[in-house]
């Protein structure tokens, strides 16, 4: 940093030890820096020491808050100052005493509250909020107010709001020694309270010396191109100037190419560029998508650290959504309440717990244990998920550190008592060591400023306990929740030459370059927003800030007045639409004389740049041989064969398949599980239609309510009320749709069932498929001799039809399979059993008429089933052939409907807006069998 830099007479004062307060510590911070950056040159170039003290440049509120600890220090103050969290319990609790049960959100009450007050006080104007209260909310937040000054006097403490008064009055009472010299640093717009304070500082005897911060810059000449190439073209830009692009995100892109270019001709020089967002958390994530795409290529992947990155946010996001901090606070929610299926599958993957292995183990149980239990709400607490581990005989898949976790909480005691926030604290850092958190990778610089950000907020919600309240963990866990949404946590500072901020948050800070985005009318001046809980006249009459248009206006002209005399150059950039509609530039542009120029006149469209052709190759290759000829999935191998080969391919031989869905009370496939596990249980007992004939309808009923019972003790686990509430109708349900069905049983001809749900293998062409049939009847009587037999498959939707065994690709093969497994004489027919809530019917194919009952002509027709099985075992070992050889075309069977429900869609890349207008299939199905 040459002796050119804004901060230059600001740097022999720092030099000597001297104080300079700034308005902001944003500003403060950057002071410091760039005084380090001065003496680190002056140490290079042998003009002074290679070691130096401190700059002693702060904010205004570290300034008085270094005041009072002195006093605090000195035993002439007692008063405990209270922080952010403490002044927010306090109207926290004065707002739910004064009305306990009509206020939904204590907490935006008393943020509310927090800056009404905060407000009043700058402007000093607490003694006046009672009498100026003329509404229904004014009049509330007097009475609040008048209750908040009487328990901070009992409490003997201070609000962080009333430091400058405070201050004040021991400067009145000479207790406070002031200091001898005192530097303000573009301090334009000190508060009436601050003033205050000032006036009393310098009739004490401080000498107050105003230091403004400009930059004078210079036309900034460009070489647009290869920097190092001879044809690369200048260009001057202005010092100021308006741009206006045709879209957002052309304003963002042109402003990115223009900010490479500047960083290429400036490299060397540690030039600082500002980019100041109106709305900065609504543009952040396309903002740094654009300058990744621009400024750092190589940065584009979503792993990448961003330290080495060219900008950097100066404002910070929410501590909450850190990805390094989600997860221990979903921790610490789980141990409150029981947790939804999505969100524990998220923390047993996280790689923020644990270890490696433990996740490899977590993501098998996640997606073979958890996602396919039968459970009726898709949530689960701690000790129930360890439960349905040890029930299922896969406790060897859980992380260790999840048992670690229920270990600490069990030796944590009873965790319905209430406790200390301090002791709160320390159990959810026993919590977290338990889990093993932050992990076992190396941490980035930020993901460690971020832990040590995490420990902060613990030690902030400890200070809590001076009113020595003790909260229940719920309580302790919406504080928690709070504090992490409103603690704003930057990085460390990477010093990156492109500093990303708030419009507010440049106040004090000068800039080689500033550019201001989204500069239009409807976002630059801001609208007015008065404070609600003040009276409006109040606050017009000591013209607080948004009270007025006109205040907002001239307070907007200023600020950006003084922002154009701290910036070398001033780039203010709009666009001319957007989603809603036009826009204009804002008003302030033409009174602050800035020129508009065209985009190409800032840096000209680059060439489009040529397509890169595609090269070809003969995919030659052969696939490496079946590891096995078992091949778990049964038909459906064959029935994504004959869909489309390379499905089959994905889902087969590369496991792509998708996780199963969490879904609220029983979803289709475990509605069906239960109807098959019902009639399972009742053929067991019953065996034939003869019995079944004989039985008496109050038996008959008997036999299905115990066979449902059963079914529903076994399957489905029940928690509360709400289970068992639910369970009943459930029941109710099964047998009123049970009942109707097995009077459909009596009208086939005679059978026994013989089985039910048989598991067992069919070897077809070189593959050994495990199939699992749903039921097998043998015939009572038949025509022929030997023994016969009926496959039935349940349907409990809408699904299954005969059609669907035909042709080379047949879209359900899974009876044609089953039928290979015996002899073609032994086969009488095959039926899919409609088992639903309309339409109740057998739909098959017979060989002997009689066999199936038919309610129409063409309903379960006669066919030469021997003859048609060995036509099904030609196209079923020719599908399994193929799928053995490797043969993974992406050929669809009807595209588009068959790729509507694909998840492998990524890999073939055939084109998606084919599928936009395919109609929605209502044919729903429960249960496949």
């Amino acid at each position: 940093m040459s002796s050119a830099s804004p901060y230059a007479a600001l740097f022999e004062h720092l030099a000597l030890g001297s104080l300079v307060v700034l308005p902001n510590a944003r500003a403060a911070r950057t002071l410091r820096s760039a005084f380090d950056r001065f003496k680190a040159d002056e140490a290079q170039r042998g003009l002074g020491p290679s070691a130096w003290e401190p700059a002693r440049a702060l904010s205004w509120q570290q300034f008085t808050t270094g005041l009072f600890n002195d006093l605090v220090l000195s035993g002439d103050e007692s008063r405990l100052l209270l922080n952010e969290a403490q002044e927010h319990q306090l109207w926290r609790e004065i707002i739910a005493d004064a009305q306990p049960n009509a206020l939904p959100s204590t907490d935006s009450l008393a943020d509310l509250a927090g800056k009404a007050w905060h407000l009043a006080s700058a402007y000093n104007a607490t003694q006046r909020i009672a009498a100026t209260a003329n509404t229904s909310d004014t009049r509330t937040f007097a009475a609040w107010a008048a209750d908040f000054t009487t328990r901070c006097k009992k409490s003997d403490v201070l609000s962080l709001a009333q430091l400058d008064s405070a201050l004040l009055a021991h400067l009145q009472r000479n207790t406070l020694i002031a200091p001898a010299n005192l530097h303000l640093a573009a301090f334009d717009d000190p508060t009436p309270s601050q003033s205050m304070l000032l006036d009393a500082l310098r009739d004490s005897g401080t000498i107050v010396i105003d230091h403004p911060i400009t930059n004078s810059g210079c036309p900034m000449s460009l070489a647009l191109g290869d920097m190092g190439s001879q044809d690369a073209q200048p260009i001057t830009t202005p010092l100021r100037a308006s741009i206006i692009a045709p879209t957002e995100r052309d304003e963002l892109y042109l402003a990115a190419r223009w900010i490479r270019t500047y960083l290429k001709q400036h490299r060397n020089e540690n030039k600082s560029v500002a980019v100041l967002m109106p709305s900065l958390d609504d543009d952040r994530a396309q903002l740094e998508l654009t300058f990744r795409e621009v400024l750092a290529p190589e940065l584009e992947s979503i792993q990448a650290d961003l330290s080495s990155a060219p900008w950097e946010f100066s404002t910070g996001i929410p501590l909450a959504t850190l990805p390094l901090i989600q997860p221990i606070l979903e921790l610490a929610y789980w141990v409150r309440a029981p947790l939804s299926l999505d969100r524990i599958s998220a923390l047993l993957l996280s790689p923020f717990f644990g270890f490696a292995d433990d996740r490899n183990l977590a993501a098998h149980f996640d997606a073979a244990v958890l996602r396919r239990s039968s459970l009726l709400r898709p949530e689960l607490d701690l000790t129930t998920l360890l439960t349905l581990a040890d029930t299922k005989s896969h406790v060897a898949l859980l992380p260790a550190w999840l048992r670690n976790v229920h270990s600490q909480i069990t030796r944590a005691g009873n965790l319905q008592a209430d406790r200390a926030f301090a002791e709160w604290a320390e159990f959810l850092r026993g919590l977290t060591g338990a889990a093993q958190w932050p992990g076992e990778r190396t941490l980035t610089a930020a993901e460690f400023e971020a832990t040590r950000a995490w420990d902060s907020v613990l030690d902030l919600l400890s200070t809590l306990d001076y009113a020595n309240h003790r909260v229940s963990l719920s309580a302790f866990l919406e504080s928690l929740d709070r504090q992490t949404r409103i603690t704003s946590f930057t990085g460390p500072s990477t010093r990156a030459p492109v500093q990303i901020m708030g419009i507010e948050d440049a106040a004090g800070s000068a800039f080689d370059v500033t550019l201001f985005f989204r500069a239009t009318d409807a976002n630059w001046p801001r609208s007015p927003q008065p404070n609600p809980l003040l009276s409006w006249q109040l606050q017009q009459q000591l013209a607080m800030p948004g009270a007025s248009s006109a205040a907002t206006i001239a307070h907007a002209r200023s600020f950006t007045s003084r922002l154009l005399e701290r910036s070398g150059a001033m780039l203010f950039f709009s666009a001319a639409e957007n989603a809603d509609g036009h826009l204009r530039p804002t008003s302030l542009l033409a009174e602050l004389e800035i020129p508009t120029i065209a985009p190409n006149d800032l840096i000209p469209t680059p060439p489009p740049v040529a397509p890169v052709p595609i090269e070809e190759f003969a995919d030659t290759a052969p696939l490496p041989p079946l590891p096995s000829a078992e091949i778990h999935g049964g038909s459906s191998v064959l029935r994504l064969q004959a869909a489309c080969g390379f499905r089959a391919f994905a889902e087969f031989r590369l496991q792509a398949k998708e996780l199963d869905e969490f879904t609220l009370g029983l979803d289709a496939q475990q509605s069906g599980q239960l109807i098959h596990r019902a009639l399972r249980d009742f053929w067991a007992i019953v065996k034939t239609q003869s019995q079944l004939r004989s039985l008496s309808p109050e038996d008959r009923a008997l036999h299905l309510r115990r066979s449902i019972d059963a079914a529903v003790s076994r399957n489905l686990q029940l928690h509360d009320t709400w289970d068992e509430a639910f369970v009943a109708l459930q029941r109710q349900r099964l047998f009123t749709l049970l009942d109707r069905w097995l009077l459909l049983e009596l009208e086939r001809s005679p059978f026994e069932v013989l089985v039910h749900e048989h598991e067992d293998r069919i070897d077809v062409g070189p593959l050994s498929l495990e199939v699992r049939f749903d039921r097998i009847d043998k015939l009572e009587a038949s025509s022929k001799p030997g023994d016969s037999f009926v496959l039935v498959d349940y349907k409990t939707g809408n699904s299954g039809h005969p059609n669907q065994w035909d042709g080379e690709r047949p879209d359900d093969p899974q009876l044609p399979l089953y039928a290979l497994a015996y002899q073609p004489s032994e086969l009488k027919a095959l039926t899919f059993a409609k088992v639903t809530t309309e339409k109740m019917k057998w739909l098959g194919v017979q060989d002997e008429p009689g066999i199936l009952p038919s309610a129409r002509a063409n309903q379960n027709p006669q066919v030469d089933l021997p003859q048609l099985i060995e036509e099904w075992r030609n196209v079923l070992t020719q599908l399994a052939n193929d799928f053995a050889a490797g043969r993974a075309f992406v050929a669809p069977k009807a595209y588009p409907k068959t790729c509507e429900h694909c998840r492998q869609r990524l890999f073939c890349r055939l084109n998606p807006a084919a599928l936009q207008n395919i109609p929605d299939d209502e044919s729903t199905e429960e249960s496949d069998g």
